[in-house]
């Protein structure tokens, strides 16, 4: 069914239902916090990435431990 076209697979409910469950949005706190440690895109992008699939609360702990070795290094 998707291999049939997978560029259009996203059109798909199931695939839309998989992705909202998946992933978080980011609060606001936690994008500001972001933008204030002076990442490179490459590197902002990934640690979106991996707080994507955090719950809020891990992603606070997450950022804490990233501020702390960032400071560290």
């Amino acid at each position: 069914m998707i291999n049939e076209n997978e560029n259009n697979f996203e059109k798909y409910e199931v695939v839309k239902r998989y992705f909202a469950r998946i992933f978080n949005v980011l609060s606001k706190e936690i994008r500001q916090e972001l933008l204030e440690l002076d990442l490179t895109k490459e590197e902002l992008k990934e640690v979106k990435r991996e707080l994507g699939f955090l719950t809020e609360n891990d992603q606070k702990k997450y950022i804490k431990e990233f501020i702390a070795n960032k400071k560290a290094v």
